[in-house]
């Protein structure tokens, strides 16, 4: 969880934080076997592509519990919020 709060305050583009322009993008992962982030792509655009790229960045630096089906881990594609918000 640490790392995605760094992620999520390194990737803030500075001239939208600094603006107070903030927003959620949906984004699709492509989950491994291994818990691991393959593929991701936007869902639902937050509005400003700047605030798009930035939660793709952060989406690639997530990790998870694999997904399984009985005792067998299994890859998974699943929807994410990614929110930057102004403090």
């Amino acid at each position: 969880r640490a790392e995605v709060v760094e992620a999520l305050e390194a990737a803030y583009p500075p001239l939208l934080r600094d603006a107070g322009i903030g927003g959620t993008a949906n984004v699709w992962l492509f989950i491994d076997k291994d818990g691991t982030v393959g593929r991701v792509q936007i869902q639902q655009a937050s509005g400003h592509p700047a605030l798009d790229d930035a939660a793709l960045a952060v989406a690639r630096t997530m990790r998870f519990t694999p997904a399984r089906n009985g005792d067998d881990p299994v890859p998974v594609w699943v929807a994410f919020p990614i929110t930057f918000r102004t403090r």
